[in-house]
């Protein structure tokens, strides 16, 4: 790996030495060194803006990603061994001020200017070797198509920490925005995707509208699949069901595809805690992915309502819905007991977990979050204030996240919305989702800026 600069005077004209608080010159300029030679046993060195000097030995990126899971980089200094492109974008995400480097290569300089991140090297190169100095370092390869620090963040988290999942969470909501949160995923859904989303009971108004979603299914040249309901109203029959998405103004933005038109047909739920079936409108078959948008709300019967009820009940076919509620035992849909019915709910959601492996993906909106699902034809008005848009590969992490942005929202209004979530245990479907391995609790949350 050829060395563009070596041993270059500091090459910023901007001293650190001037903003540093509290300090003489001298003591600036000594404090300045020490920290600097502190380097030769330390990979990571922050000073905040108080003093307080925060240092870690471990190698790597694993200092930077444990850094600002919680905290970011904004009015600190900080000195780093190496700084390749992969760093230097967890700077940019964190919001760092100045960055010192003994190493810093070209890709890393170029995303530091970008976002105006001061920065002083002693060695410039052209890339980050790997350890073994046969090639460039992983995570250099892992961000090269990359200039997002958002996504970087994500993708960097997951390999040093596979077992936690990613979640992106934006407080836009547009339709712009939408497609972003999709494409952040970095999961082209294949040939015919299949977009499940809720398409509202008529006399409701809080469901996703065509002219926010329509971007998003153009994006991904999807068609909107719905199945029949299994209780009276004007979505329990084909003919009405296609009228009312009419009325809703789908049909002019998509193509719309009731699955169960004709029948249905089971999938198979070795693993299922309450059911050992689920049953599917027989048209799933003609799509190869899914991607499922979820309006995030409460649920009269779940207490909640985001990806996993949309996967599970949602893709349902009218009995599949029974068979569910029901847990296994369609005419006890509405006795059946609560905890039964989440779990035959996440049993459902494994089944399609399995029929679609990685060709799916998952988006959650957050705003009119009424108490009520969009099945109600006559739902509560909102109470609390629009939260934003979600997006995961797992659909137990992006729930998860939406109920602890609820509990630890600051909106009197989320009084409701938690009551109606601990009447009906609604938090229980992401342990039982858990533990059928659809995904995890544990998860990391990435704001987009």
């Amino acid at each position: 790996m050829k060395n563009i600069i070596k041993n270059t005077a500091l090459v910023l004209t901007i001293s650190l030495l001037s903003a540093l608080p509290n300090y003489s010159a001298e003591l600036k300029d000594s404090l300045k060194q020490n920290l600097i030679k502190q380097l030769e046993t330390n990979s990571l060195i922050v000073y905040t803006e108080n003093g307080e000097i925060v240092k870690s030995r471990e190698h790597g990126l694993v200092p930077l990603i444990d850094y600002i899971k919680d905290k970011n980089f904004k009015d600190t200094y900080v000195f780093d061994k190496t700084i390749g492109k992969a760093a230097a974008l967890l700077y940019a995400y964190a919001d760092a001020d100045y960055v010192y480097a003994k190493t810093i290569s070209l890709p890393a300089v170029k995303i530091l200017n970008e976002h105006n991140i001061r920065y002083e090297a002693q060695n410039i190169v052209e890339d980050i070797p790997n350890k073994e100095r046969t090639g460039i370092c992983p995570f250099e390869l892992l961000v090269r198509e990359t200039n997002n620090p958002s996504k970087a963040y994500g993708m960097i988290h997951k390999k040093i920490y596979p077992e936690t999942s990613v979640v992106y969470f934006t407080h836009n909501i547009s339709p712009e925005m939408l497609v972003e949160m999709y494409k952040i995923l970095d999961r082209d859904l294949k040939k015919k995707v299949a977009v499940k989303l809720h398409s509202g009971e008529p006399g409701g108004h809080n469901f996703l509208k065509p002219n926010f979603v329509s971007p998003l299914i153009n994006e991904v040249q999807g068609t909107i699949v719905e199945c029949n309901t299994a209780y009276e109203g004007r979505r329990n029959t084909t003919k009405k069901h296609k009228e009312a998405i009419k009325e809703h103004g789908f049909t002019e933005i998509a193509k719309v595809d009731i699955m169960d038109a004709r029948r249905d047909m089971a999938l198979d739920i070795p693993e299922g805690k309450q059911i050992k079936k689920n049953y599917v409108g027989t048209h799933l078959k003609r799509y190869d992915s899914m991607l499922v948008l979820s309006h995030f709300k409460g649920h009269q019967m779940g207490g909640f309502g985001g990806a996993l009820k949309n996967l599970s009940i949602g893709v349902a076919s009218s009995y599949g819905k029974a068979y569910i509620h029901g847990a296994g035992e369609p005419n006890n849909m509405w006795s059946c007991e609560q905890n039964k019915f989440l779990e035959a709910m996440a049993d459902a959601d494994k089944s399609l977990m399995n029929y679609f492996g990685d060709e799916i993906a998952f988006v959650n909106v957050m705003n009119n979050i009424s108490i009520d699902c969009d099945c109600n034809k006559n739902p509560a008005p909102p109470e609390m204030k629009d939260i934003g848009i979600l997006s995961s590969l797992d659909p137990v992490a992006l729930d998860r996240a939406c109920v602890d942005l609820v509990y630890n929202s600051t909106d009197e209004g989320k009084k409701s919305l938690i009551e109606r979530i601990e009447a009906k245990n609604g938090t229980h479907i992401l342990k039982a989702a858990e533990d059928l391995n659809v995904g995890t609790q544990k998860y990391i949350l990435i704001e987009i800026k």
